[in-house]
């Protein structure tokens, strides 16, 4: 319908083979906000977040009733590199060119999806960012932040502290938080003063009869298993959660595996016990959670944490890293996980979890009513086309 009024999303990458919770999250809102807008997605070509290089075509494209416009990279990111720059800069005395200069070689450095951004702002009736952290939502509120709403996906790391992101945080005319935690920081860092905000979540479906013995045939699982679905990365925690299980394998003959879905962004583990699978479509994450005794969510960065929601979807108990803020406050408002702070703690929750069935069975359905009550999509929805349209007003 041509009357709808065009909305703009700006996101680091795109596409139903773009994992990654904002990324996840964009799609999800951009699909289903085509029932009221003309969307109208501007991202790179870029699949890979660690080097940003280019390997899906440019120019324009349609997904799930959504125009997708995609612009080149103009830099691959060297990840080491990257990591020794951000190391001399964070904690550390440095000058605002400094920060810009990180900004660009995190990436992805996308200029011609600014300017075109800017080009075109005036056909939009709003434009939503997702991600405070990258390039392509710094530039792209600097190009047009009069109709602006941005979607932080928040956690605590050495970057928000940037001078740059005092600058970016006062630009957006709205703001969209996926928890209340995420909004209490950005609150404590930043002067919201009084433009539009709320929590406005993710619409969490599952299906109705997940294939759980399908899976388990696929990929020969004949017994209990444990679950971490996402990307299999160190700074995710997943080196310190494979640790965590070594140590509760050491002392329970009877540990369950540990099975691991997802990209891999670090060697593949090759520790006893554990079993790596591979990236799985979404029907079969949902059958991998399905069957799974306990959700694992080892990072200590979180902003929302999809998998873990997913899993209270499903009656599945999740056991978190209690450093998040966000995941510890999943498990308390919900009743339906548990959180360790130490290796000790890891093992004593874990194995209360798994030889405590009527508690792993109650946790369970404590969390299938948290996200029934809280994470429905038209619920999640309505709110950001509140925020929206309060953007769109200026």
């Amino acid at each position: 319908m041509a009357d709808r009024p065009a909305l703009a999303v700006v996101v680091q990458r795109y596409g139903p083979d773009v994992t990654g919770g904002s990324e996840s999250l964009a799609r999800a809102v951009a699909e289903r906000l085509t029932a009221d807008y003309r969307v109208t997605v501007l991202t790179t070509r870029a699949r890979d977040y660690v080097t940003w290089r280019n390997e899906l075509p440019a120019g324009t494209e349609r997904l799930g009733g959504v125009e997708v416009k995609r612009f080149t990279v103009e830099e691959q990111r060297d990840l080491a590199d990257f990591n020794r720059f951000s190391d001399m800069l964070y904690g550390r005395p440095h000058r605002r060119e400094d920060e810009l200069d990180w900004l660009r070689r995190q990436g992805p450095y996308v200029p011609s999806l600014v300017r075109e951004l800017e080009a075109s702002r005036e056909e939009f009736h709003a434009v939503m960012f997702f991600t405070y952290l990258y390039y392509p939502t710094f530039w792209g509120l600097e190009a047009a932040p009069e109709r602006s709403l941005l979607v932080p996906t928040t956690h605590d790391e050495p970057p928000l502290r940037f001078g740059i992101y005092r600058e970016m945080f006062a630009r957006p005319r709205a703001f969209a938080f996926l928890t209340a935690p995420e909004e209490a920081l950005v609150r404590s860092r930043f002067p919201l003063a009084d433009r539009p905000a709320k929590v406005a979540g993710i619409g969490v479906e599952t299906p109705p009869s997940p294939g759980v013995e399908a899976f388990r045939a696929r990929h020969r699982v004949s017994g209990r298993y444990l679950l971490y679905a996402g990307r299999i990365d160190a700074g995710k925690g997943c080196v310190e959660m494979l640790d965590f299980y070594a140590r509760y394998r050491s002392g329970d003959p009877q540990a369950p595996e540990l099975l691991l879905i997802g990209n891999l962004a670090m060697p593949e583990p090759t520790a006893a016990g554990v079993r790596y699978l591979g990236y799985l479509p979404e029907p079969e994450k949902a059958a991998a959670l399905a069957g799974a005794d306990v959700v694992l969510c080892p990072s200590p960065f979180e902003s929302l944490s999809i998998v873990l929601l997913e899993g209270f979807a499903l009656g599945v108990p999740g056991l978190v890293n209690a450093r998040s803020a966000v995941l510890q406050d999943h498990c308390r408002r919900a009743n339906g996980g548990l959180y360790y702070g130490s290796a000790d703690e890891f093992v004593e929750t874990l194995g209360l979890l798994l030889h405590d069935e009527p508690l792993r069975r109650a946790l369970g359905e404590n969390g299938r009513r948290y996200v029934g009550d809280n994470y429905r999509w038209d619920v999640v929805l309505a709110r950001y086309r509140e925020l929206i349209e309060a953007a769109a007003s200026g």
